[in-house]
Formats: structure tokens, sequence, C-alpha cells
């Protein structure tokens, strides 16, 4: 069974029989990569960690901000209930 996903400039075609995930470039026909199982688990534990690193650096960048504006208010409010 083939499994293929079509984009714009790439094609991308895992096959189960052979065991190969092969990457097409659709402007260039010579432009073909083929990767047995393990490098294509290897290229695969890449992307997702480039992609997990992308979406944490935008979090921490978030939850830094917040800090920032919950620093910077006045802590010592007069509305503020004072617990002894």
């Amino acid at each position: 069974m083939k499994i293929k996903k079509e984009l714009k400039n790439a094609t991308f075609e895992y096959d189960e029989k052979r065991k190969v995930f092969t990457l097409y470039d659709n402007e260039n026909l010579n432009g073909t990569i083929e990767l047995n199982k393990v490098y294509a688990f290897a290229f695969m534990r890449f992307v997702v960690r480039m992609a997990q690193r992308n979406w944490l650096r935008d979090k921490k960048s978030i939850d830094k901000a917040i800090e920032d504006v919950v620093n910077s208010e006045n802590l010592e409010h007069p509305d503020q209930i004072k617990f002894l």
C-alpha cells in the first residue's frame, strides 16, 4: 500500500511494501530522495524536534511578556486584600 501526499512544490510517498519514504520535487523531475525506514524515522524525529522547538520558542516569549506585565504592575494596590 502506498500513502501519498501531494503539495504545490513537492510530493511525499510512503511504500509499505518496500518500507521506503520518497520525496519528489514537482518542478525538477530528477529531484528525488528515497529514505529507508531507519532514515525516514530519523528525518521525522528531526522534523518534530524543529516544530517543537519553534512552538516552544514562541510560547516562552509569551510567558516572558506576561511575567513582565505582572512584575511592572504595582503589587501594593489599594484594593488588594492583605492577609496576615
